[in-house]
């Protein structure tokens, strides 16, 4: 049994050792906690007349001492250790050369060589702490001289340097000296010990008072003892002491610690007149008189000999005047418990603890508190007796302190995080806190059932008074300030952007820790699951975070089977919650057993609760068949696609929203899924029920996807934290905007109209890209593409496009899947059908190459007449449309200084007549016709068309082009006329975009348009 229950057999002793720091020399002495952390420290006694060292943490039981053979013929055997092994009874002498097993005292742990290793300065370093079991050498230590004079085989002297060895690792116990602080390690290096006796429990009488003591300080005839106010009023508050009757007597906070003022024998008989401290457990803090007389509990820093020492008397009259000499041994017994009357004395000013007398009136109203004081004679009842506390009780309540300072710490932490502190100088104790829930749980660990029913029943006791101890102490509110203070966060990742990686991996181990032990606090406690069943709408609501929804289900079975008082506040709306889980978690047991607690209450069946469960769980369902949910993640996309290419009519710069209707953070036991941002057809293949895998879970999951989920921008599974403003997960309401340059190339986002910090740059653009977003179920969202496919909530940054203007002419824009099925290492690819390529969307002008055909001298007078031609033909359509001359052109006017004799025309536009129908001829030729004259004197035989007087120009010029009525084509040189068609607006387009235009939507009357973005192009 690995409890410490103080066997009088046992002799307590402290290791000390010396360092120099800062040229001072040290006297420190190892210890541990052993509750929430295994590893030792050293605690400073040099200091003692200011800082009270805490000795009840450095002591340790020498349990069991065999020679180096015996202890391997042991761990041969690997028998049960049997009574045999140990030298002698009482005393356990000590031999050089011997191996030693010490017992931490307080934690009833092992000392151990651990395998871990902390030190920054020694990597051959192993930590030195505590193990529960004896199990393996790691817990044996082999003991030498320091000093020439003693060998080994001799008896250990009181005082002696000693080395210690570790069995396991060889190594030396030793103090090592890193980071501006103290250590203890094993390693290579030795460190001097002595061992210094604190007391001897052979020698120690029974029922008296020694050194070390736990107890209560019992008023004479009143039933009332010295404590302090309870855990609901302020630190402040609870420096004050007072005498209180009634339940208090069972409290922790009633309990104090006997602590003498030194280190050898510390643990010795009291006697009367010699000076001691009082430390009250619970707070850790120490009696002390003040400077103006006040008697208030004074922190351990500052708790010096002159103010914190007291001393028992047993008469106000006869002091003992002669100052007795400390002596070593455990001295003579004087003071007995429940039989001595005591009076306590402030050494340093002789004032009397007493009590600030009450008027009468009030002392009949009923039991009321009375002050504590110091006064120079007091009453005359102010005897005092005192009452010891078990060793389970003083355990509870120092572990009671320790985890209450740790949790006020973490609590402190989580409130300079909220407050927007940086991680690096916040003080989180996440690695503490996570061992402390695992030790308190298993410390609240219910009895097992299989142990005989007597020692069941004392164990069941025993566990009852812890709980009753920590509630009274206010633990239980400790708990749920720590549980509301890390339900700020919505999840592992908010909580690692905030407070750094480490604190986010453990944010979900410890908030479902946090609830264990709420559950193990109330486990079988009717008292303490009553307090609960006014919180249900707390904890039910708590269920929908599922992170810690096992933990509360423990909470929420405890507090229905112990407190029925609870199945009367339960509605409909808490089952549907709890029915849910089901949905989510699969066929979890422990929301079966909370299922079937709602519908027995003492044996009797509560039936509305039947009929609610039976008529919400069964309707259509087959939950109670599956065994869990997974929650896939699909992706959508508009049939958009942008790319970039040499010479191609695309533009570079463009722009979409994505709004956010609704999210639920939980639909599954897995958090849901929201990314949103580009991908590119070049490799974007999101399989359906892909996982952490490659390409699993969407946009951001491969290296052809670029997304962002309100914290992180996400490429190739990669998370990278980026900051805006109010960081948050994408949430409802949301609005994202996306922008994308392909000319950079850079990728950024807005949210809510406030930039993030942060963008994907020189990514690689081949390929087209689509807006994409990413999603589980739980969501919805809306891509705005602008206009009237979703009017933009936020204006696109300057130079950007919407998205709308992409779609192709003849494209009706639609959301669709994007999806591709997994390619598995074998090469068979798993196909629901076929899979469409697309072709690059953007156009891309190849007009004929003529640069290599020449011109036959005898198409030269050819060229001329027909761009003269082409001319006169292109003046007729514009009379036709009410166009006349005017020297500049004027759209609304329709003037155009061109209306005029070919032969008249500017340079510039003459020439491009010119260079069009060189064009024509040469490409005629590239195709493969051949352009010949079959008749020398057709010219002079083509008439012009004679028009009509309204087609004369005011300069008296009218058009007259040839009359080519009589021509007829046949179909071949039809698709040759398509083929110059074509190729021609190929020419124009070709030479629009190296002038820098694009392609857009709009057509302006009149114009022909090319590229929009505001600028129109006119032939």
């Amino acid at each position: 049994e690995a409890e410490a229950g103080e066997s009088l057999e046992d002799d307590e002793v402290v290791l000390q050792c010396t360092a120099t720091i800062h040229k001072e020399q040290q006297k420190l002495c190892l210890a541990a906690e052993g509750f929430g952390n295994r590893l030792c420290f050293l605690e400073s006694t040099s200091n003692s007349k200011n800082v009270p060292p805490d000795l009840s943490i450095c002591t340790f039981v020498l349990e069991q001492s065999l020679s180096v053979r015996a202890l391997q013929e042991m761990l041969a055997n690997t028998v049960e250790k049997s009574e045999g092994t140990a030298q002698g009874g009482g005393h356990r002498t000590l031999l050089y050369g011997h191996a030693i097993l010490l017992r931490h005292s307080y934690s009833g742990m092992y000392l151990c060589c651990l395998s871990t290793s902390r030190s920054s300065t020694d990597k051959l370093a192993f930590d030195v702490g505590l193990q529960e079991d004896t199990t393996g050498e790691a817990c044996w230590w082999t003991i030498h001289p320091a000093s020439k004079q003693r060998s080994e085989g001799e008896k250990v002297r009181v005082g002696d340097d000693l080395i210690l060895v570790s069995v396991s690792s060889e190594r030396y116990l030793h103090l090592s000296y890193g980071n501006g602080s103290l250590h203890v390690d094993a390693a290579f290096q030795q460190t001097l010990w002595s061992v210094a006796p604190i007391s001897s429990g052979s020698e120690a009488a029974q029922g008296y008072l020694i050194g070390g003591d736990v107890l209560r300080l019992l008023h004479g005839h009143m039933d009332e003892c010295l404590t302090v106010p309870s855990g609901e009023h302020g630190e402040e508050q609870r420096r004050t002491v007072h005498y209180e009757g009634g339940a208090v007597s069972v409290h922790a906070r009633s309990l104090w610690r006997l602590e003498t003022l030194r280190v050898a024998w510390s643990g010795s008989h009291i006697r009367w007149g010699q000076p001691f401290r009082l430390r009250h457990v619970t707070t850790g803090k120490y009696l002390s008189l003040m400077e103006d007389k006040n008697l208030l509990l004074m922190d351990k820093e500052k708790a010096d000999v002159k103010s914190t020492a007291f001393t028992f008397r047993s008469s106000k009259e006869k002091l003992d005047v002669g100052v007795r000499k400390e002596v070593d041994g455990m001295g003579t017994s004087e003071i007995k418990y429940g039989d001595s009357v005591c009076y306590i004395q402030h050494v340093d000013t002789g004032l009397w603890l007493t009590y600030q007398s009450v008027d009468v009136k009030s002392v009949r109203m009923g039991s009321i508190q009375r002050k504590a004081i110091m006064h120079h004679e007091g009453h005359m009842d102010d005897g005092i007796s005192l009452s010891r506390s078990q060793h389970e009780e003083s355990r509870t309540a120092r572990v009671i302190r320790s985890t209450v300072f740790l949790f006020n710490r973490f609590i402190r932490g989580l409130d300079a995080l909220s407050k927007k502190a940086k991680a690096s100088t916040v003080d989180l104790p996440i690695e503490s806190v996570s061992l402390s829930l695992q030790d308190l749980i298993g410390y609240f660990h219910p009895p097992d059932e299989h142990l005989e029913h007597e020692d069941k029943q004392n164990r069941l006791r025993a566990l009852k008074n812890r709980q009753n101890l920590f509630q009274e102490e206010g633990m239980i509110n400790l708990v749920l300030e720590c549980i509301d203070r890390l339900h700020v966060y919505s999840s592992a990742a908010h909580f690692a952007d905030v407070a750094g990686r480490e604190a986010g991996e453990s944010w979900k181990s410890i908030l479902n820790s946090l609830y264990e032990l709420l559950a193990a606090l109330i486990r079988g406690n009717r008292k303490n699951c009553a307090q609960f069943s006014g919180s249900l709408d707390w904890l039910i609501s708590r269920l929908e975070r599922l992170e810690a929804s096992s933990g509360i289900l423990e909470v929420l079975h405890c507090v229905l089977v112990e407190s029925p008082e609870a199945l009367n506040i339960i509605k409909e709306g808490h089952i549907k919650s709890i029915i849910s889980l089901l949905d989510k978690h699969g066929r979890n047991h422990k929301v079966l057993d909370v299922l079937c607690s709602l519908c027995v209450c003492h044996g009797v069946a509560v039936r509305s609760n039947q009929h609610l469960i039976c008529d919400n769980l069964l309707p259509g369902r087959d939950l109670l068949l599956q065994t869990r949910l997974v929650n896939h993640v699909s992706s959508m996309r508009p049939n958009i696609f942008l790319g970039v290419s040499e010479g191609s009519a695309q533009y570079k710069k463009w722009y979409y929203e994505l709004m956010v209707d609704h999210t639920e953070p939980f639909v599954t036991a897995e958090a849901t899924h929201l990314r949103v941002g580009w991908a590119s057809t070049e490799g974007y293949s999101p399989y359906p029920g892909g996982g952490e895998e490659w390409g699993g879970n969407g946009v951001g999951d491969d290296l052809f996807s670029y997304g962002f989920d309100g914290l992180h921008l996400w490429s190739g599974c990669i998370a990278r934290t980026v900051s805006s403003p109010n960081q948050h997960l994408l949430r409802t309401d949301d609005v994202i905007s996306c922008c994308l340059d392909l000319s950079a190339p850079s990728i950024s986002f807005r949210i809510n109209g406030q930039p993030v910090q942060g963008m994907f740059e020189n990514f690689n653009i081949d390929g087209l890209f689509f807006p994409v977003v990413s999603f589980s179920a739980g969501i919805k969202v809306r891509f705005l593409l602008g206009g009237r496919h979703g009017e933009f909530k936020f204006l696109p940054p300057p130079g950007y496009a919407p998205c709308y203007e992409a779609v192709l002419p003849k494209e009706k824009l639609k959301v669709e899947h994007s999806r591709e099925y997994k390619q598995e290492r074998t090469y068979t690819r798993d196909l629901l059908g076929p899979t469409v390529s697309l072709t690059q969307a953007a156009f891309t002008p190849i007009p004929v190459d003529t640069s290599q055909i020449v011109l036959p001298p005898h198409l030269e007078r050819i060229r001329e007449k027909l761009a003269e031609n082409i001319h006169e033909l292109w003046v007729m359509n514009k009379i036709e449309l009410g166009w006349q001359y005017g020297p500049v052109r004027d759209d609304n006017k329709r003037q155009h200084p061109c209306l005029v004799e070919f032969s008249k025309l500017p340079e510039q536009e003459r020439n491009y007549n010119l260079q069009m129908s060189l064009e024509t001829l040469k490409t005629l030729l590239a195709l493969g016709c051949h352009v010949g004259i079959s008749d020398e004197h057709a010219e002079d035989k083509v008439k012009k068309m004679k028009l009509p007087k309204n087609y004369q120009l005011t300069s008296g010029y009218k058009p007259a082009p040839m009359d080519l009525s009589f021509i007829k084509l046949t179909p071949s040189q039809e698709a040759m006329v398509d083929k110059l068609a074509e190729n021609a607006h190929n020419v124009w387009a070709r030479d629009r975009i190296r002038q820098g235009w694009t392609y857009g939507i709009q057509q302006v009357r009149g114009n022909e348009t090319l590229g929009g973005r505001g600028r129109q192009i006119t032939r």
